[in-house]
């Protein structure tokens, strides 16, 4: 018997007869998990969301929610009567309600169904909208109406909800806790929850599993951390955009060679035979900064990230190699300077392709 609490079986998302992600499965185990869908602009992680809201059909696998079927080929529950609630990343207000009235439209059809109902007065604080809540849309910004419609959403505790770049439209400085309270308010209410995002530290924070679109397919759903540290595919690792691949030969269940780095050792995610030509994930946290090293490489670049700094180094060979470190480092180098590596080179997970 499934006892998933959500899940999407061998579906085929679609937007008239075009199909922008094909036969996808993934579940949610619990009541309460969040789960967040990560892909580039225009591939398909809105349509999800609208096909699971039962805005768009389906004619291929099922959509299930609390063990009953949602969507199938001859099933498809009307989208008032799935107690599921979509927020756009658009501007979703209705123009001729004020704000509070936007957001307590949802509140009656909710009534009694929750034992814990969300305080009105604690979600508006929360989101840091009680300035506007006499205001139309019109009359507000782009950020405000976002948090706004998230209000709504959030309001009704709904058994699914779907966000759509919740949080696009907020402002950078205020993105940070925003996001910590929207986890918390989901968590205490244990509301199930499925992010669209395209902010990868944004996904990997608020969920308990990732889930990447990329080429008409969900290529990976996992935990973040085995997204960002064991991508499954080059098409993953390019997405992310957190390292290269650089070539290598393995020489033996536990190292592998480069022209630059030399010997590198560690443990394969992925056994290789020996002799094996394969592309080697270096990610900036895999190597470490080491003046005394005889292993130098010119600095070409870098990044001040606050916390870090991410040097790109250039090798020999013409690579281009990124490497993390502390900001507190008191040998800060400059561009033209030579960049010492760490030797011998251990990396723990060693991922290769």
């Amino acid at each position: 018997m499934n006892n998933n609490f959500f899940e999407i079986n061998n579906v085929d998302f679609k937007v008239g007869n075009k199909v922008k992600v094909k036969n996808v499965s993934f579940s949610i185990q619990n009541e309460g998990d969040i789960i967040c869908l990560l892909g580039p602009s225009g591939i398909g992680k809105t349509t999800i969301l609208r096909t699971i809201a039962g805005l768009q059909n389906i004619d291929k696998g099922s959509i299930e929610l609390r063990g009953k079927t949602l969507s199938s080929k001859k099933i498809n529950i009307e989208p008032e009567n799935r107690n599921v609630s979509l927020a756009f990343q658009e501007n979703s207000l209705f123009p001729h309600y004020d704000v509070k009235k936007n957001i307590l439209l949802g509140t009656e059809r909710n009534k009694g169904k929750k034992k814990q109902s969300i305080n009105f007065e604690e979600l508006i604080d929360l989101l840091d909208i009680s300035q506007i809540l006499n205001k139309y849309p019109h009359e507000i910004s782009a950020g405000e109406a976002q948090r706004a419609s998230l209000a709504r959403s959030l309001i009704t505790q709904p058994d699914l909800l779907l966000l759509d770049e919740p949080l696009s439209n907020v402002d950078q400085s205020f993105k940070e806790e925003i996001q910590e309270k929207l986890k918390k308010i989901l968590n205490n209410f244990k509301i199930t929850t499925i992010i669209v995002t395209h902010d990868s530290y944004e996904a990997f924070y608020l969920g308990s599993k990732c889930g990447i679109i990329l080429n008409q397919e969900l290529k990976q759903f996992d935990d973040p951390y085995n997204v960002y540290h064991l991508p499954n595919s080059v098409d993953v690792v390019n997405f992310l955009n957190r390292g290269i691949l650089i070539p290598a030969e393995v020489t033996s269940p536990k190292s592998l060679e480069n022209i630059d780095l030399g010997t590198i050792t560690g443990n394969f995610i992925k056994p290789f035979p020996i002799g094996s030509k394969v592309k080697l994930l270096i990610q900036p946290e895999d190597l470490h900064h080491d003046d005394a090293s005889n292993l130098k490489f010119e600095v070409i670049d870098r990044k001040f990230r606050g916390t870090n700094f991410i040097y790109t180094l250039k090798t020999p060979t013409n690579t281009l190699i990124p490497v993390f470190v502390h900001s507190h480092h008191i040998h800060q180098h400059e561009v033209d300077e030579k960049f010492g590596i760490k030797r011998p080179i251990h990396i723990d997970h060693i991922v290769c392709f």
